[in-house]
């Protein structure tokens, strides 16, 4: 039997993952997000797959380290971003790469294969308003929030909050502060929504969750706190240093309960930890966590290994 890694194959998290999955006894078949931007053969013939030319459909197990999305080229010139010239082109050659994997993930789920997680959940977890209705559903404490692109609504939520950070819906900036700088700006979020938050202070907990195991719960140290965790030059840089947290029972059936709720078999939670209150902030769907398991020896890329390998041999049977 083989299991089927999708990512980059550099990639170490990928690495770890069938090394664990050797030591299982179980072989791992490679599929390399980026092949059809090189050009390689990938083909659907009546509903059987091909990689390479070779047959992949015995392979009912994957981990998804990352899956494609479509986007434009762009590059910065005096402080802008400038699209280039062939950038339309490659937007339609991304969207349809995007469409041919996805199209074979949904196929490989619906025929009953194991994916941690499968791209029903990591399209999910792109949304983060989503993200905070399920865990406020659940009774979980999330910080007050407003999604708006009205300036007035904006500037009556900072007068009652006082303390408010913002962040876009989709993802993919660094959280900011809610400044007398940019409530200046305010007028140029009426195109499309934005998150604003009230700023949760404490400790930066990443909690690692593989089906209802917590297989690692750490607070994240760097010699001063920025407002995210991942601005933060010496986290950026590797050398944050991990607290381990036990996390008391009722918080940990909230990380399950929401992560079931998301469709996460394997999550990356981000907490919010001052004495005993704790603020969920959101999930991840495909968390970094190779700096916290060589460090800490946290066995996450084990778990997720032989989660796919169980749920693998289930689908044969």
């Amino acid at each position: 039997m083989r299991i089927g890694i999708f990512g980059d194959g550099a990639d170490p998290q990928c690495a770890a993952v069938a090394r664990e999955a050797k030591a299982l006894g179980v072989d791992t078949l490679y599929v390399d997000s980026g092949s059809l931007e090189k050009g390689r053969p990938l083909s659907m013939l009546d509903g059987r797959t091909f990689y390479l030319g070779e047959s992949v459909d015995d392979v009912r197990g994957f981990y998804l380290r990352s899956i494609p999305a479509p986007y434009v080229s762009a590059m910065k010139k005096d402080e802008s971003l400038v699209l280039y010239e062939d950038w339309f082109t490659t937007f339609t050659q991304t969207r349809e790469r995007a469409a041919y994997f996805v199209a074979w993930l949904l196929q490989l789920a619906h025929r009953g294969a194991t994916l941690v997680n499968g791209p029903h959940a990591a399209s999910v977890m792109q949304y983060k308003p989503y993200q905070l209705h399920a865990l406020r559903s659940l009774g979980a404490k999330v910080p007050r929030t407003l999604i708006s692109n009205d300036p007035e609504a904006i500037r009556a939520f900072h007068a009652e909050v006082k303390d408010v950070i913002y962040k876009p819906i989709l993802g993919g900036a660094i959280t900011r502060v809610l400044d007398a700088e940019a409530l200046e700006r305010l007028d140029a979020v009426t195109a499309s929504p934005v998150i604003f938050q009230e700023r949760a202070p404490g400790d930066d907990l990443r909690v690692m969750l593989v089906g209802d195991e917590i297989v690692s719960c750490v607070a994240i140290v760097t010699p001063e706190q920025h407002l995210d965790f991942r601005d933060d030059p010496v986290y950026s840089s590797g050398e944050a240093v991990y607290r381990e947290v036990v996390l008391p029972e009722p918080v940990q059936r909230f990380c399950r309960s929401a992560a079931k709720a998301c469709g996460l078999t394997f999550a990356g939670i981000d907490i919010k930890q001052r004495g005993n209150d704790f603020v969920f902030l959101e999930l991840n769907s495909s968390p970094i966590y190779m700096d916290v398991e060589l460090k800490l020896g946290h066995p996450i890329s084990r778990a997720i290994a032989r989660r796919v390998v169980e749920g693998a041999r289930a689908a044969m049977r």
